[in-house]
């Protein structure tokens, strides 16, 4: 009797044992696997102009949204500006894309990662979790010739993935001594309904290198635009819209030496409570300045485009999502073996007595 009750609780403690390795098991096979898909998906910049591989170019990315059921929302610090992301095609994007690197150069927010383009004209982004990210470049010089980027909207889903993109490359040829000539042009796209919602004018704060310059006003006196002359071709410039109308959605556009701001309007468009106003910022100086005139020769500059510019987005996943169905598993294994623990005790007992 006591042999058959020592060979009973010899098999209890196997089971016991066999659960528990089960549970590590799970256990080990779940959790790692969700930090995986969290952290290892990634984005492969190229970036080239014809048989140019533009080296030495330096990108940053920011996570800006999210997928909001068959569209995109902007999120956290990014939510107060006038973007509308519900209707994504090629223009919208862009513009929506430019508008967004204006109010984060505005506003200095701080970017995600960074990186720089190596010979072969490609950067990588690592550890990305799932969301809408922006990917923006400050313009290089590889003579003779200067290279920019357009920024770029992406999606990483996630299903740990390696992605590539190809953003739209630009160049010019500029020679000491020449002048730049640089406008901004404001462009109202509205209905014969809403042009009451204008303003009379609107602000314009001009950026050189991330730094405030000069703030101008555009009106119909001005034909809502704005022009400024510099020998500093090196430069780069951005143009941040202050004030925005309620009802209005801004998307920029912009090459080397243009920008139009165009504010579409938008009736539906909530934006944290249905306005935008201007995030104080610190400079170090600001001209008032609003043209300038520089003497000197000046050549023609000339550009081109890529053959080829897309934005991409990672590969549909079949993955769980984050939160939502992994968490489970912990709390269930342990109510498992709760439950298998008490089935067993009752048969000890029952052994016990019979002992």
């Amino acid at each position: 009797m006591k042999g058959d009750m020592m060979t009973e609780k010899k098999k209890i403690i196997t089971s016991a044992m066999l659960s528990m390795i089960c549970v590590v098991m799970l256990l080990s096979s779940a959790i790692p696997y969700r930090s995986a898909a969290l952290t290892n998906s990634s984005i492969k910049l190229i970036c080239a102009q014809d048989d140019v591989k533009v080296s030495d170019m330096n990108w940053k990315i920011y996570k800006v949204g999210e997928r909001k059921d068959n569209s995109f929302a902007l999120t956290g610090e990014y939510s107060k500006y006038p973007v509308d992301l519900s209707d994504l095609d090629t223009e919208t994007a862009r513009g929506a894309a430019q508008a967004l690197e204006s109010f984060i150069i505005g506003d200095k927010l701080n970017a995600e990662a960074e990186g720089v383009t190596d010979s072969s004209g490609t950067v990588i982004f690592n550890g990305l979790e799932k969301g809408l990210y922006l990917a923006v470049a400050k313009r290089v010089r590889l003579e003779p010739s200067v290279y920019m980027a357009t920024p770029l909207l992406f999606e990483i889903k996630e299903d740990g993935s390696a992605e590539e993109a190809f953003p739209k490359i630009y160049s010019v040829i500029t020679l000491d001594g020449e002048v730049g000539s640089y406008t901004v042009k404001k462009v109202w796209v509205d209905n014969d309904d809403s042009y009451m919602a204008r303003p009379v004018n609107v602000t314009v704060d001009l950026f050189k290198d991330g730094e405030l310059y000069d703030t101008v006003v555009l009106d119909e006196s001005t034909n809502w635009e704005h022009r400024w002359n510099t020998l500093d071709l090196d430069s780069e410039w951005r143009v941040v819209e202050r004030n925005i109308p309620v009802k209005y959605a801004v998307y920029v556009d912009y090459n080397s030496k243009q920008f139009l701001i165009k504010n579409s309007y938008a009736p539906d468009l909530i934006i944290d409570g249905g306005s935008y106003s201007k995030t104080t910022t610190t400079t170090s100086s600001v001209t008032t300045t609003t043209t300038t005139t520089a003497r000197g020769s000046s050549t023609t500059s000339s550009a081109s485009t890529t053959k080829k510019a897309v934005t991409t987005t990672a590969s549909s996943s079949g993955l769980p999502q984050t939160g939502q169905l992994w968490w489970p598993i912990i709390p269930l294994v342990l109510g498992g073996m709760a439950l298998i623990c008490i089935g067993l005790l009752p048969k000890q007992k029952n052994k016990d007595d019979e002992g």
